[in-house]
């Protein structure tokens, strides 16, 4: 699956807010504290939604432009990649890519039936985690703002 979205932030911001989000994620799996020049070949366990265990390795870390992760769980490989490419100083094409794989061939049959099912629900998902890295981004910037604006008067 492939979406690509534009965004209303630039480049560095939405690479940095998805850093900080894999740098939360990794905090609270692990406890452990990383920067992004430690992320690349990190490997952790986490949680999952449906109650299982999951491996997820960084694959690779491009600053501003890529970030690769791998999340192994009992029967799937899930590779999701998120590309970044500057359109202007203030905005973004954020792409997003995710490849499913598995071993038997009766997981690799049920991975198309329910990615055919699941497909617009999927698609939609990820656009919306788009969307939302660039609120998040804004409205932090509008907090920082308000915050400095506060200490002005």
């Amino acid at each position: 699956m492939n979406i690509s979205q534009k965004l209303y932030i630039s480049q560095k911001e939405c690479f940095d807010a998805i850093i900080k989000s894999v740098i939360y994620d990794i905090k609270q799996s692990t406890g452990k504290s990383k920067q992004m020049r430690q992320l690349e070949g990190f490997s952790y366990q986490r949680d999952m939604s449906n109650g299982a265990r999951a491996t997820v390795k960084i694959t690779e870390v491009k600053p501003y432009e890529i970030y690769v992760f791998e999340t192994k769980s009992r029967v799937n490989t899930h590779t999701t990649t998120y590309a970044i490419k500057s359109t202007s100083e203030n905005t973004c094409e954020a792409s997003y890519h995710e490849k499913i794989e598995a071993e038997g061939t009766v997981q690799k049959l049920n991975n198309m039936i329910v990615g055919f099912l699941f497909g617009l629900f999927r698609r939609k998902r990820a656009k919306n985690l788009l969307k939302a890295i660039e609120l998040s981004v804004i409205n932090e910037s509008k907090a920082k703002k308000q915050h400095t604006a506060s200490h002005v008067e």
